[in-house]
């Protein structure tokens, strides 16, 4: 799946728990280049990847899969060119 909004999630969890992008990818296995993908909504993430993502976040899986109220308001659009 590929989703902005699972993107934006993945990344306000990790900026509340004020972790850089490199230590959770450490904690995952992957790399920090994967993750900012994940993160701008750039590459697959697959179920089971983002279980261990919402796992290592504290965070239940449908945290990350309900859908943003609005999304336009929720993400700062401007940061992120290729929508």
């Amino acid at each position: 799946m590929v989703s902005p909004s699972i993107g934006m999630r993945i990344q306000q969890a990790r900026e509340e728990l004020g972790i850089t992008q490199q230590e959770l990818a450490a904690k995952l296995g992957c790399t920090q280049a994967a993750l900012s993908n994940y993160e701008l909504g750039k590459r697959r993430l697959y179920l089971a990847n983002l279980e261990r993502i919402a796992s290592a976040l504290g965070k239940s899986l449908s945290y990350f899969t309900e859908p943003v109220a609005d999304e336009d308001d929720a993400r700062d659009w401007t940061r992120y060119p290729h929508r």
